[in-house]
């Protein structure tokens, strides 16, 4: 099955070097924190909006963009193999995301999560969409996205896959930033009324998810002439200033519901991808590590960071001048995943590169 889009990016008897890929990640996680702490508010509410606020949404993509390209390379139209991928990957990322529910009881605890409006229904529908805590949408995100993305790749050619994702994507934007646009209709508004009692926001693994992984899984399966790194800079620049333009008018509007979800998003991050594809760098499983725990435990960075701060009473310098309460939170993030890769001793990693097919298949 779709046996000629299984060319490879890397070329014959050349290993591949992904290094650019793993610093991208790195500074994806980097503007996840910032979107979590709003590092420009003290300089400028407007440059902080436009950091915080639109800049930083790029991140998710890429990290939905990456798990695709690894993943979908593995898939190789073997039915077997294909399953052991899935399954294994599945069981990477449910591990991982089980450590995570783990790790975040004490403060579920600490801000009431278990008294406040807790039933078995709401926790369900944490667990499989909004995440138990603020950031851990992502990880049920990845699990439906991969199970519905894969079904689309099984299903349908390439195209017709990029399409179908395109569509849920329309979905999701029209209940994100662009609510608005359609809310004061009658059945539009019963209908998302209807879609938020599943769910809190529309940026899931049903709607948000799909699209990001089936552009990785282009990017793996229909490798393009590459175009000179400036080339694809320039394209992410151009996509970036209008993906800039794009929040700041549909925020002047009033059109969001939430503000994760845009249409300029999608070249700007294939764009990056596709760039960060050509730089050359080096890295490791450790590095790669880092990554995926700076991005779970950063809340618990910030909670850190302001508990210190009120105890040395360094709240003007910590948390009031907004900027040096960001480096902080990355310093600490990044000891506090240091720590974890050495306490852990395995890899976490969501990433299936380690998956192989069974002696024989």
């Amino acid at each position: 099955m779709k046996a000629n889009e299984m060319d490879r990016v890397d070329s014959p008897g050349k290993r591949a070097n992904y290094g650019g890929l793993d610093w991208l990640k790195l500074i994806a996680a980097l503007l996840v924190v910032a979107n979590h702490t709003s590092p420009l508010t003290s300089v400028s509410p407007d440059a902080d909006f436009l950091l915080s606020g639109i800049l930083s949404r790029i991140a998710v993509p890429i990290f939905f963009m990456t798990s695709g390209f690894f993943y979908f390379r593995k898939l190789n139209g073997d039915p077997r193999v294909d399953r052991e991928a899935m399954y294994g990957y599945l069981r990477k990322i449910g591990k991982l995301y089980a450590v995570a529910l783990l790790l975040y009881v004490p403060l579920n605890l600490y801000t009431g999560y278990f008294t406040e409006d807790f039933s078995a229904y709401s926790l369900m529908k944490d667990l499989v969409f909004d995440g138990t805590f603020y950031h851990l949408w992502y990880l049920p995100a990845l699990l439906i996205g991969i199970l519905l993305t894969t079904w689309l790749y099984r299903t349908l050619p390439l195209p017709a896959m990029l399409a179908a994702a395109g569509l849920l994507y329309v979905v999701g934007l029209l209940g994100d930033s662009y609510y608005g646009l359609f809310k004061a209709n009658e059945a539009f508004s019963q209908l998302y009324a209807g879609l938020f009692k599943a769910f809190d926001y529309t940026r899931n693994g049903l709607f948000y998810a799909p699209i990001y992984l089936a552009l990785g899984a282009w990017a793996a399966k229909r490798p393009q002439p590459e175009r000179r790194p400036l080339a694809n800079a320039g394209l992410f620049l151009v996509s970036l200033a209008l993906m800039l333009t794009e929040g700041m008018l549909l925020n002047l509007a009033g059109m969001p519901r939430h503000d994760s979800m845009y249409i300029f998003a999608l070249p700007a991050a294939y764009f990056l991808f596709r760039w960060a594809l050509q730089w050359k760098g080096r890295s490791g499983r450790t590095f790669r590590e880092w990554r995926v725990w700076i991005y779970i435990l950063h809340p618990i960075a910030i909670v850190l960071v302001r508990g210190a701060a009120e105890t040395v009473h360094l709240e003007a310098l910590l948390i009031t001048n907004s900027l040096l309460h960001y480096v902080a939170v990355c310093l600490v993030s990044i000891v506090l995943a240091v720590v974890a890769v050495r306490l852990c001793g395995i890899s976490l990693r969501i990433s299936p590169a380690k998956i192989k097919p069974r002696e024989g298949a």
